[in-house]
Formats: C-alpha cells, sequence, structure tokens
C-alpha cells in the first residue's frame, strides 16, 4: 500500500487511533484530503494538524477534540458537526460552512474566518481570540457564549 492509501482508508474506515500512530510516526508527510466526502464519520480526536482540506465535506462529523492547528480548510462544509474541543488555531478555514454545528470550547484563535457561516451553531465558551470574522454570518452573540478579544469583526 501506498503511504496515501494508507492513512487515507485509516480515516475513511475511522482507525483513529491507527491513523494517529501513523501520523506520528510519518509527521512531515503532506496530507490533502481536498474534494473528499467524510460525511458522517468519527473523526474524534484526530491529528489532522497541517492539512490541506479544501472543499472537503464534513458535514454531521464527529470532530470533537479533532487537531487542525495551521491547516488550510478553506470552503468545507462542517454542517451539523460536533466540533466540541476542537482545535482550529492559525487556521485558515475562508468560506467554511458552520451551520448548526455544535461550537462548545472550539479554538478558532488566530484564525482566517472570513465568509463564514455560521448561523445556527451553538456557542459555548467558543474562542475567537485575534480571528479574522469580516462578512462571518453569526446570529447575535453574548459574552457568556464567546471570547472575541481584538477579533476582526469588519
Amino acid at each position: 500500500m501506498t503511504e496515501k492509501s494508507t492513512w487515507l482508508s485509516l480515516l475513511q474506515e475511522s482507525k483513529i487511533r491507527e491513523f494517529n500512530e501513523w501520523r506520528m510516526a510519518n509527521i512531515f508527510e503532506k496530507i490533502d484530503l481536498s474534494g473528499m466526502d467524510f460525511s458522517g464519520k468519527d473523526l474524534s480526536n484526530a491529528f489532522l494538524n497541517a492539512i490541506k482540506c479544501n472543499r472537503t465535506n464534513l458535514s454531521r462529523c464527529n470532530l470533537q477534540k479533532a487537531n487542525f492547528a495551521q491547516s488550510e480548510v478553506m470552503d468545507s462544509n462542517f454542517e451539523s458537526a460536533d466540533l466540541t474541543d476542537t482545535i482550529f488555531i492559525y487556521g485558515n478555514l475562508k468560506n467554511g460552512k458552520f451551520m448548526n454545528a455544535n461550537l462548545t470550547r472550539t479554538n478558532f484563535m488566530w484564525s482566517d474566518l472570513r465568509d463564514c457561516d455560521f448561523r445556527g451553531s451553538k456557542f459555548r465558551k467558543t474562542i475567537f481570540v485575534e480571528a479574522k470574522l469580516q462578512k462571518a454570518k453569526l446570529d447575535p452573540l453574548d459574552n457568556e457564549s464567546v471570547y472575541l478579544k481584538f477579533a476582526r469583526l469588519e
């Protein structure tokens, strides 16, 4: 099996422990999930940091505690996904669709979220510190549900 088919089949089969072991042994391997469909998969706890994942369907996924730090995840669909405790710090998520997602304790610190759609999502202790949120579609927020320190809204 080639390197790509190894990590791809592990993710597609939701074998996250095995994927993470492979990932740690191949930390510099470039992973590109662009254009793929993972809708409804359980990818919780996956080490997806520094991946490319543009135009990817992650709707209805369990992505609890996944790590997308420093990843490029533009134009992707996270609709109705569970992103509880997920890390997106320093991510490029422009034009993402997060409608009706669970964003409890999700960390978007220093991320580019311009033109993202967050309508209908659940916010609870969601972190947007220094995030770029220009033209993002957001329902009314309160200080109890999000941390917006230095976030760019306009």
